[in-house]
C-alpha cells in the first residue's frame, strides 16, 4: 500500500477526530488525492479558522455543510467527529432537525437514519429526549417573536403585509413551521442555530436572497464577521471554491463592507 504523505499537524487532527475514517476507499484507493486534501482540510485552512471559531463549533459548520451538499459519506463521517469533540448526541439531532425547513424532508430523512445508526453504534440510546417547546396554539406568536428576535421588530408583520395576494400562506408557514416549530427548539442556542443555517445554504448555493437574510441574522445574533470568515474557510473543503467565494461576497455584503 502507497504511504499517504500528510503533515504532523493533519495526521493529529484526523486521529483526534475520526474512529471510521480508514474504512473510506478513497483513502486506499487514492493516497495522492487524500493526502493533497488532508493537508488543505486539516492542515493549511486550520490556521485560519481555529481560533475564531472554536473545534466544537467548526465541526458542527461542517456537518451542517455535508447536509447542504448532499453529501451523505462525509455525514457519516463528521457525526463520528462531532461526537469526538464533544458535540452532544442532541446538538448534532439539532443540525439535521434544523435542515428540515430549508432542505426539505426528501433530503433529510436519510441523514436522519444515518445519523440514528451512528448513535446506535455508539451505544446512545434513542430515541432522544423532545426539544420542543411550543405547540399549535402557539407556534405562529413564538414564530413571530423569534423572527423579529432575529432581524428587527415588525419584520414578520411587514413579510406577512408585503406578500403578493394569494401568497399569504407562504409566509403563514414560514412563520409557524420554520420558525415556530423548529428556531424554538432547545437543544442548540439560538446564534449557532442561525450560523448552522447560514452554512447549510452556503453548501446548498442557489439561493443568495436567502443566504444574505441569515448572513445579517448571524450578525444580529453577535456573530462576528471575523469568526463568519472562519466558518466558511473550515467548510470550503468540502464544499468548493465557487460557493466559498459566493458566501464570503455575501458575508462582506451583510457585514457593509465591499465586496471582494
Amino acid at each position: 500500500m502507497k504511504e499517504i504523505k500528510i503533515t504532523e499537524k493533519a495526521h493529529r487532527i484526523i486521529k483526534k477526530l475520526f474512529s471510521v475514517r480508514n474504512n473510506v476507499n478513497t483513502l486506499k484507493s487514492d493516497p495522492e488525492l487524500t493526502a493533497i486534501f488532508d493537508n488543505f482540510a486539516f492542515d493549511e485552512t486550520l490556521e485560519i479558522a481555529d481560533g475564531p471559531v472554536v473545534e466544537k463549533t467548526r465541526v458542527m459548520c461542517i456537518l451542517a455543510s455535508t447536509l447542504g451538499c448532499n453529501a451523505i459519506t462525509e455525514f457519516r463521517i463528521h457525526v463520528d467527529a462531532a461526537l469526538n469533540v464533544g458535540v452532544k448526541p442532541r446538538e448534532i439531532r439539532e443540525i439535521v432537525y434544523q435542515a428540515v425547513p430549508f432542505l426539505g424532508f426528501s433530503r433529510v430523512i436519510d441523514f436522519l437514519l444515518v445519523m440514528n445508526e451512528v448513535f446506535e453504534n455508539n451505544d446512545i440510546r434513542l430515541p432522544l429526549d423532545d426539544q420542543a417547546t411550543t405547540t399549535d396554539a402557539d407556534c405562529r406568536q413564538k414564530g413571530i417573536e423569534m423572527i423579529d428576535a432575529l432581524w428587527g421588530e415588525g419584520n414578520a408583520e411587514n413579510m406577512l403585509e408585503t406578500s403578493p395576494k394569494g401568497q399569504e400562506h407562504i409566509v403563514r408557514f414560514m412563520t409557524d413551521y420554520c420558525f415556530g416549530k423548529f428556531y424554538t427548539r432547545n437543544g442548540i442556542d439560538l446564534q449557532h442555530r442561525e450560523l448552522i443555517t447560514f452554512c447549510m445554504l452556503a453548501a446548498m448555493g442557489g439561493c443568495d436572497d436567502r443566504l444574505r437574510t441569515h448572513a445579517i441574522g448571524c450578525k444580529n445574533t453577535k456573530i462576528t464577521k471575523k469568526e463568519m470568515v472562519a466558518a466558511v474557510t473550515a467548510m470550503l473543503p468540502w464544499i468548493g471554491f465557487p460557493r466559498s467565494l459566493n458566501a464570503i461576497n455575501i458575508i462582506n455584503d451583510a457585514y457593509s463592507e465591499k465586496l471582494i
